[in-house]
C-alpha cells in the first residue's frame, strides 16, 4: 500500500511539473508574422518560401493584393530584411489591432528611419483589413495547431525546460514563445521581443521556419526541433539572473576594472559597459556547465571555444568553477545562493592593481 502510494504521488509531482513547463511553452504561427511576411513576399523583397500545399494556398489568396500600399511601402526599401517581419510583435489585440510604437533606440530605424517604420506597420494594418487577412489566418487554425503541436511534442520531450528549472532550482517567470513560420524559408533567429513591445518582454520568442529540400507542393509544412538548447539555456538564464544582478550591482560594480571593453568581440557583440560583460560571461558560463551535463563532450567543447573566441574570456574560468562548485555539489540551496560565490571568485582570482 505505502508503495502503491509512494509512485502515485510521484506520479502526480511529475504530471504538475509537465503542466507547468507546458504553460510555459508555447509553439504557434504568430498572426503578425504571418502578416508582414505575406507583404514582403508580395513586393518581393523576401525568399521564396519553400513549395507546399499552404504556401500555394497563400499566394493564391493574397496574390491580387501586389499593388496595395504596404507592398509598395516595403518596395520601397532600399534593402529590405528577412527579419524585418519581426514588426509583427509590435501588433497586439488580433483582430482588433492595437500598434505599440517601439521606443525610439529601435534598430529599424536606423535602417530605415523611424516615420517610415511607423507608417509601413500601419499599412501593413490597412493591409490586414483590406484582404480579410483574419479570415485567411482563421480558416487556417486547425492546420497550425497540428504543426504547433508536433513540434511542441519534440521540444517536451527533450526536457530542456525542465533542465534549466533543475539547474537554478527555482522558479522564474521566463516563457518560450516558438514562432513556426510556414513561408519562412531562410532560417531560424531568436527575436528580442522587449524592444519591439513590452507586452511580450517576459517570453523568449524563436523563429523557425519549413527548410526541407525537394518540398512537395501538394504536402503541408513540418518544422524540425534544431538549436532549440542553446535558445532555452542561454536566453532563459537571462531572465533567471536578471534579479540577482540587480540584488548585487554594487558588488559588481566593484568588479568594473575586469572589464574587456577594448577586445573586438566586446565592440562586435555590442557589451558597452562591464554589467552587460558580466551578465553575458555569467549566462555563457551557465549554457556550456548545462553542454557539459547534457551533451556529448564534442558539443560542450565546441560552445566553450566559441565563447573564447568571441572574447567572453571569463567563461574558460567560471564554467569550471561553476560546474565544481554547484553543479556537482550539493552545498547551495539554489543558485541564488551559490551566486555571490561567483563575484568573490572573481574578485580573488583577479585582484584590483593599486596605482
Amino acid at each position: 500500500m505505502i508503495q502503491k502510494t509512494t509512485l502515485f504521488l510521484l506520479l502526480l509531482v511529475s504530471l504538475q511539473a509537465t503542466a507547468q513547463v507546458e504553460k510555459k511553452l508555447k509553439v504557434e504561427v504568430h498572426p503578425g508574422v504571418e502578416l508582414f511576411t505575406v507583404i514582403q513576399i508580395l513586393a518581393e523583397k523576401y525568399p521564396d518560401p519553400n513549395p507546399s500545399a499552404y504556401a500555394k494556398e497563400a499566394m493564391a489568396y493574397f496574390g491580387r493584393y501586389k499593388d496595395h500600399p504596404a507592398v509598395r511601402k516595403v518596395g520601397s526599401f532600399e534593402k529590405t530584411y528577412t527579419d524585418l517581419v519581426e514588426l509583427g510583435w509590435c501588433m497586439t489585440g488580433f483582430p482588433a489591432i492595437k500598434i505599440y510604437e517601439p521606443a525610439a533606440d529601435l534598430n529599424w530605424y536606423k535602417h530605415y528611419g523611424k516615420e517610415n517604420v511607423l507608417e509601413y506597420i500601419r499599412l501593413a494594418r490597412d493591409f490586414f483589413n483590406d484582404t480579410r487577412f483574419w479570415d485567411f489566418f482563421q480558416q487556417h487554425q486547425a492546420r497550425y495547431q497540428q504543426w504547433g503541436d508536433d513540434l511542441k511534442h519534440k521540444v517536451d520531450s527533450a526536457g530542456l525546460v525542465q533542465m534549466l528549472q533543475g539547474f537554478y532550482k527555482y522558479d522564474s517567470d521566463v516563457r518560450w514563445w516558438i514562432c513556426i513560420d510556414p513561408l519562412n524559408n531562410w532560417g531560424s533567429h531568436a527575436i528580442t521581443t522587449k524592444t519591439l513591445n513590452p507586452d511580450y518582454a517576459d517570453w523568449v520568442v524563436y523563429n523557425t521556419g519549413y527548410f526541407v529540400r525537394n518540398a512537395d507542393s501538394l504536402k503541408d509544412p513540418y518544422f524540425e526541433f534544431t538549436n532549440f538548447d542553446n535558445l532555452v539555456f542561454h536566453e532563459g538564464s537571462h531572465i533567471y539572473i536578471n534579479d540577482l544582478l540587480k540584488q548585487y550591482d554594487q558588488q559588481i560594480e566593484a568588479l568594473s576594472y575586469l572589464f574587456n571593453k577594448n577586445d573586438e568581440g566586446m565592440r562586435r557583440n555590442n557589451i558597452s559597459n562591464w554589467a552587460y560583460c558580466l551578465d553575458e560571461n555569467i549566462v555563457r558560463s551557465v549554457t556550456a556547465a548545462l553542454y557539459r551535463k547534457y551533451r556529448d563532450e564534442r558539443s560542450y567543447k565546441k560552445q566553450m571555444a566559441k565563447e573564447l573566441l568571441s572574447d567572453f574570456i571569463y567563461v574558460e574560468e567560471l564554467e569550471p568553477f561553476i560546474t565544481k562548485n554547484y553543479v556537482n555539489s550539493g552545498k547551495y540551496k539554489d543558485f541564488a545562493a551559490f551566486f555571490p560565490e561567483i563575484l568573490a571568485f572573481l574578485k580573488k582570482a583577479h585582484p584590483a592593481r593599486v596605482n
